[in-house]
């Protein structure tokens, strides 16, 4: 068996030689530790082996290997910016989906630290030919929308979306319609042209609801108040934080009752996943009560009738024990 060797005094190549080699279970589960153990001590050490584990051929771990380093800078402020040089370097390679995977990553650390990092973008526009997934679109939408008077060319780049509105999938139209809300709330002028033909496409070429319905939320409050438009949809957002393993004490308190089972997998109450469960009640039926039962129970028939009833009710009252699954 291979020794128990604290993670940070192992070297590089040890620990990926162990994790190239695992499973894909198990490399999931190694990441998660990874995150969990990740302080500003030996950041360094972890985006080195994310970064590694990136250029794999398994996607989905590449995917995830991507996504953590997001969650090791939403979890360490300090850490943050390191966190975004390594993902900028995964952009660089140019492979799509470790890009695409990025820019949501990205995405997520600018709700993080608002009006931080901002210099990142111009890397992430040079890759809008790359973006074939709905979540990536929308999260390179989204940024295009929210930092748009900070940069040269944001109409560019949001008709580049526009001219394709029609083949979107609808999460993706929905984000883009309120970018280009916002897009003209900060520079109306420019863009009167570009959202008048988004508003035309959500609220009379669509057969989508959702899109129609907040398509006439935004003419009616751009075409009567302005103001109100820019409180609602401008509004100052609350910043997200990594809250994976934010546990009360009261819950940990309650699952380390469970350690051994299922729950210390799932990180949740057995009653949460549990279906038709029963909890064991235990009774006394042997000793000197047995006896005392049976001698008061000769007096009279009833009493006979009433005592084997008593017992076999007592026998099925008897539950089943938790099962596993």
């Amino acid at each position: 068996p291979i020794p128990c060797v604290p993670w940070q005094s192992q070297t590089s190549g040890q620990y990926q030689r162990r994790v190239h080699g695992d499973a894909i279970y198990v490399k999931k589960e190694k990441l998660e530790v990874m995150i969990k153990l990740a302080t500003n001590k030996n950041i360094d050490q972890v985006l080195l082996e994310l970064k590694d584990y990136a250029s794999e051929v398994d996607v989905e771990f590449v995917r995830k290997s991507v996504r953590a380093i997001g969650r090791c800078a939403i979890k360490l402020d300090s850490a943050a910016e390191r966190c975004v040089k390594t993902l900028l370097e995964l952009v660089k390679t140019k492979v799509s989906y470790v890009v695409q995977e990025a820019i949501i990553v990205i995405k997520d650390i600018f709700r993080r630290y608002p009006n931080k990092y901002e210099m990142v973008i111009v890397d992430l526009c040079r890759n809008l030919d790359t973006l074939d997934e709905p979540e990536a679109k929308e999260s390179m939408i989204w940024i295009l929308g929210e930092y748009a008077e900070r940069l040269d060319n944001a109409t560019d780049r949001l008709e580049y979306f526009v001219d394709s509105f029609a083949d979107e999938p609808a999460r993706v139209q929905l984000q883009l319609l309120t970018a280009t809300v916002k897009l003209f709330l900060k520079m109306p002028e420019e863009n009167k042209d570009l959202v008048q033909k988004v508003l035309n496409l959500a609220t009379e070429e669509s057969k989508n609801p959702d899109l129609r319905d907040r398509g006439y939320v935004y003419w009616r409050l751009l075409s009567t108040d302005p103001a109100v438009a820019r409180a609602v949809v401008l509004a100052e957002r609350p910043t997200i934080s990594d809250t994976t393993f934010d546990f009360s004490k009261e819950y940990l308190d309650q699952l380390l009752d469970h350690v051994s089972t299922l729950a210390s997998i799932y990180h949740k109450p057995p009653e949460s996943f549990v279906l038709f469960g029963k909890e064991i009640d235990f009774y006394d039926t042997g000793g000197d009560d047995a006896d005392d039962d049976s001698s008061s129970s000769g007096e009279s028939s009833s009493d006979d009738d009433e005592s084997s009833s008593s017992e076999e009710s007592k026998k099925e009252k008897v539950p089943t024990a938790w099962p596993l699954v």
